[in-house]
This record gives C-alpha cells, structure tokens and sequence, in this order.
C-alpha cells in the first residue's frame, strides 16, 4: 500500500469518527464524559446571566436533583448553537420588495 493510500484511509477513518461522534451521545459519552454542572457554573459556560438562564431553562434539557438544576455541557452546547443559529438566520432575512 502506499503512503498516499495509508493517508487517505486514515482521513476517511477520522472524518467516519468525527461524523459517528456528532450523531451519537452514547458513543461520544464513551470517549468523553459530559461534564455536568449547576446553575452558577451554566451561566458561566454559557456567559449568560443567572436570571437569564433560569428564564430559558424550559428551552434547555436539564434535570432536578434534590430540589437543584443540573446541566450537561453538550444539552447547553447544542442549545447555544441553536439559539445562534436561529438569531443569524433572522437577521440576514431579505428586504422585502413592494411591488406596485
């Protein structure tokens, strides 16, 4: 085989990966464990107010444990990007044009 066989095998391997990792929570958890975090920590990992956080917590998958939010670092990623997204895609919205 030769070296520019090996490499091009070895990307098609790593964007495989990378696609299986996007696409599956269970197999990325495998490989990185989320992190979880309260209130006071999301808010920072989003660099949002507290006030703000909890007024979009039923937009964002999280649990309760003993009377307290917890939050996963993927659910407030996924969430962020989405969010960002959709106000993107509001602002580039074209003018509309009267016709006459």
């Amino acid at each position: 085989m030769t070296d520019f066989e090996m490499k091009r095998i070895a990307r098609y391997q790593t964007e495989y990966l990378v696609e299986a990792l996007k696409n599956d929570d269970s197999l990325l958890d495998s490989v990185f464990p989320p992190r979880f975090m309260g209130i006071e920590e999301a808010s920072e990992f989003c660099k949002i107010p507290v006030s703000t956080l909890y007024s979009k917590v039923g937009q964002i998958p999280h649990s309760k444990k003993c009377g307290r939010l917890i939050f996963s670092d993927r659910a407030l990623t996924r969430w962020l990007t989405n969010r960002d997204s959709v106000s993107v895609s509001m602002e580039i919205k074209p003018a509309s044009r009267k016709v006459m």
